[in-house]
């Protein structure tokens, strides 16, 4: 059985793709907007996979139009299936990318005009686990001490600050490769929603 997992969080550079125990199955990119993924999803669905059992979604931060066409259509696959879906943190996503060689790591993403997107994680059992929600911070914030601190840095998009003295994390796999490991570890029920209406319940307990 496959998982179907969807990541449009990040403008212009969306996934959707088919994993199967971890491994990558099938995989489409999304260039941007609702409609290129409805056709990136057609595309991949139509080639011969494994039934999909799963859906996993990348649930933000990032894109607002990205994030709610990911887990829109997520949501209508899994409704029309009766199969589960599971929703992701996006920051999770690129700290999936990196081993765990450092106790924390602070994953910092462009929010654009100037924003950064950071959220910390530390080591556990399988991986990364958040320490807490993700921030915003303007352009005319600093990054708090506290966070840099004991912390590797993983940086895809270049927005540390210029002249910051820390150790950052290089990727050892890509974001799909990532995706599909977290969709391997996706385990239960799922997030609950309205089978009928299909109510976004789904952002219940999402990992922000």
């Amino acid at each position: 059985m496959a998982e179907l997992v969807l990541d449009t969080s990040v403008r212009g550079a969306g996934l959707v793709l088919l994993s199967e125990g971890g491994t990558v199955v099938g995989l489409r990119a999304v260039a941007g907007g609702a409609a290129s993924l409805q056709e990136s999803l057609s595309d991949l669905l139509a080639a011969p996979a494994p039934p999909v059992s799963s859906v996993l979604v990348a649930c933000g931060p990032g894109s607002y139009i990205g994030v709610r066409s990911g887990l829109a259509a997520g949501l209508g696959f899994a409704q029309g299936r009766g199969i589960p879906i599971h929703l992701v943190g996006s920051l999770r996503v690129v700290a999936e990318t990196v081993d765990p060689v450092e106790a924390r790591a602070l994953v910092l993403r462009s929010a654009g005009r100037g924003g950064i997107l950071c959220q910390l994680f530390a080591v556990a059992d399988r991986g990364w686990t958040a320490e807490g929600p993700s921030q915003l911070l303007s352009r005319d914030q600093d990054i708090p001490r506290s966070w840099l601190d004991g912390s590797g840095i993983v940086d895809p998009d270049g927005v540390m600050p210029a002249g910051a003295d820390r150790r950052r994390l290089l990727p050892v796999r890509g974001l799909d490769r990532a995706l599909a490991r977290l969709a391997a570890a996706a385990e239960g029920p799922g997030v609950p929603y309205d089978q009928v209406s299909a109510d976004y319940a789904v952002r219940v307990g999402a990992e922000r």
